[in-house]
């Protein structure tokens, strides 16, 4: 597995990615639009609560800390309508 990971990482540095500037309706800041994988893997371990590696995490696992970030952001916002939620998510899997 971590042989595909290599291999992904290498050829990562090839691919030409969108310019997502709305991502699920949620705007993405500029700085964040132009780095690339391993920079935002970066940026995500140098901001991160703990250290670690967030490089070396397993994709799923790097989805659920998307996932509680953005249920610990929708719990502290003031906002009426949250970023996302629960429900849209168990709505949208059937």
């Amino acid at each position: 597995m971590n042989i595909m990971g290599y291999a992904y990482v290498f050829l990562e540095q090839f691919v030409k990615y969108p310019d997502d500037h709305i991502i699920l309706g949620m705007s993405i800041d500029r700085d964040l639009q132009a780095m690339s994988r391993k920079e935002l893997c970066t940026f995500i371990e140098s901001n991160s609560p703990s250290d670690g590696s967030f490089w070396d995490l397993a994709s799923t696992s790097k989805i659920r800390f998307g996932a509680q970030l953005l249920k610990d952001a929708n719990a502290s916002s003031d906002s009426p309508a949250p970023i996302l939620s629960s429900e849209t998510l168990k709505s949208d899997a059937q």
